[in-house]
C-alpha cells in the first residue's frame, strides 16, 4: 500500500499543507520555527521531496491553529473527489 510522493494522495496532501500555511499568514520559515524543524524540511515536503507522516501533520496542525480530525475530514474528501473524477477506487491512496 505504500505509495509515491508523486501520487494523487500525496499532492492533495501537499496542496493542503501549502494552501493552510499561506492563508494563516506563514511562510515556510515561521512555520518551521513555531515547529522547531528547518525550513528544508517542510520545503521538501511541499515540493514532494519528502513525505509527510501522520505525527508531522498533527503537529503542523496544532501549529497552524487546526483541527487535525476536521482538516483529516478536508483531506479524505478531497481526496475521495479526485478519485471519481479519475475513475479509481474512492478509497484507493
Amino acid at each position: 500500500m505504500r505509495q509515491s510522493r508523486n501520487s494523487i494522495a500525496y499532492e492533495t496532501l501537499r496542496n493542503w499543507l501549502k494552501n493552510r500555511r499561506k492563508n494563516s499568514g506563514m511562510n515556510i520559515r515561521t512555520l518551521a520555527e513555531k515547529l522547531g524543524v528547518s525550513h528544508s524540511i517542510l520545503g521538501k515536503i511541499e515540493d514532494g521531496s519528502r513525505k509527510l507522516d501522520i505525527f508531522e501533520f498533527v503537529e503542523i496542525c496544532q501549529a497552524l491553529g487546526l483541527d487535525p480530525q476536521q482538516e483529516m475530514g478536508v483531506i479524505i474528501s478531497a481526496l475521495k473527489a479526485s478519485s471519481q473524477r479519475l475513475g479509481s477506487r474512492p478509497n484507493a491512496f
